[in-house]
């Protein structure tokens, strides 16, 4: 009868040992497997900034390392070089704009010298007049800007003058764009052409045309 019982409890031991074993193994093949398992990565915020390209168009930061986006095909190559033997001086600027609403009337722009101290009579926005002044500062240059606009044909033609200091002379950039009325056109041109409005970067454009000129 011993015997008996004691051999009974020696298999529902060895049993039992078992499986625990079992378990264990299962419960830390679950944990290995949660331990391997990859978390996916979290969504970057970019900082909202601007890179000008040489065609005179911008790019913005994105993807997970907030790259410039690359610049638009043929966007790469160098600026033209224009000299004014004239006055002295040569500057670089882009050969187009690559805005697919807005167009250049007159380019290159026209860039004089002349002498004589910075100053900007600046106009009130809230004035209702066709030609407006404002200071502006771009990057770390101080420009006088004046815009003088007439409606023709369903566009708008704005007379541009970028004047700013540079070597203790004055420095103008002049030229006309044409803006389409946007509200002429249908979607999805229309939401196009006013999201190019908003998002051109002339002032970048301009100053980075003055920052390039040199005096002979």
């Amino acid at each position: 009868m011993n015997k008996k019982f004691f051999a009974a409890f020696a298999a529902l031991a060895m049993v039992a040992t078992v499986g625990a074993g079992c378990l264990a193994g299962e419960q830390n093949g679950n944990t290995n497997a949660n331990t391997n398992v990859t978390p996916e990565p979290e969504p970057v915020a970019c900082t909202q900034e601007a890179k000008i390209c040489p065609d005179g168009s911008s790019v913005g930061r994105s993807g997970p390392d907030c790259e410039f986006a690359p610049c638009p095909e043929g966007g790469d190559y160098p600026l033209k070089t224009f000299t004014d033997e004239t006055q002295g001086i040569e500057f670089q600027y882009p050969e187009t704009l690559t805005a697919k609403y807005i167009k250049a009337q007159e380019w290159p722009p026209k860039v004089t010298v002349t002498a004589g101290e910075f100053s900007c009579l600046e106009t009130s926005p809230t004035d209702s007049i066709s030609t407006r002044v404002a200071q502006r500062l771009v990057d770390d240059r101080v420009y006088c800007v004046t815009a003088a606009s007439e409606g023709a044909a369903g566009s708008v033609y704005t007379t541009y003058g970028y004047t700013t200091l540079k070597e203790g002379k004055l420095i103008s950039v002049s030229f006309i764009l044409r803006y389409p009325q946007c509200l002429n056109y249908d979607d999805p041109q229309k939401s196009e052409c006013q999201a190019e409005r908003e998002t051109f970067d002339l002032d970048g454009i301009i100053d980075r045309i003055a920052a390039s000129v040199k005096f002979k």
